[in-house]
């Protein structure tokens, strides 16, 4: 809980939103509305193929098991676009410069965090290759995981409970003379 994370998109050149193997980000019932809402006011951000594949395909691909954004070529998420050689989220940058209320899928904010189980009550942090940077980032900074990921945790799971995050690890702190993990 203690470990340094801060995303360089720089370094990482948007690698979250580019994963190759064709799944996109999980997708909550509760968000498809507010994505197709999302695609008509950002699509003209995204590179034509992608709004090309949305035309043919859909937005959203169903496994069996859970609902996905569509990837384009089975890559990039189709909300990407790219800022020179950096991938970025259109939904996100259109929320930064307030031309769109949500900030992007929740699966996509908590990144690395998963959220697993059927209550959705439990949370597993993934370890990429591709964010290897966004641990030195973190550490540079000062920056913890927990710290780094407060507001998307806090939209998902509320104050209260990321409030007791906080406290659960300086618990674990000051039991383990700041070695937890």
């Amino acid at each position: 809980m203690t470990t340094s994370f801060a995303c360089d998109l720089h370094a990482c050149k948007g690698a979250c939103c580019t994963f190759p193997g064709g799944s996109g980000a999980p997708v909550l019932p509760e968000e498809q509305e507010t994505l197709l809402n999302a695609w008509q006011a950002v699509s003209h951000r995204v590179p034509v193929a992608h709004r090309d594949e949305v035309r043919r395909h859909g937005l959203f691909v169903h496994d069996g098991e859970e609902l996905t954004l569509r990837c384009h070529d089975d890559r990039a998420c189709v909300f990407v676009f790219y800022d020179e050689d950096v991938a970025k989220c259109a939904i996100q940058q259109a929320h930064v410069e307030k031309a769109f209320h949500w900030p992007k899928p929740l699966s996509c904010h908590l990144f690395p965090v998963r959220v697993r189980g059927k209550k959705r009550d439990r949370l597993r942090f993934e370890t990429f290759s591709e964010c290897a940077p966004a641990f030195s980032a973190g550490e540079e900074q000062g920056v913890s995981l927990v710290e780094f990921l407060r507001e998307p945790l806090q939209r998902a799971f509320g104050d209260p409970f990321y409030v007791g995050l906080l406290r659960h690890r300086a618990e674990m702190t000051d039991t383990d003379g700041g070695a937890a993990d």
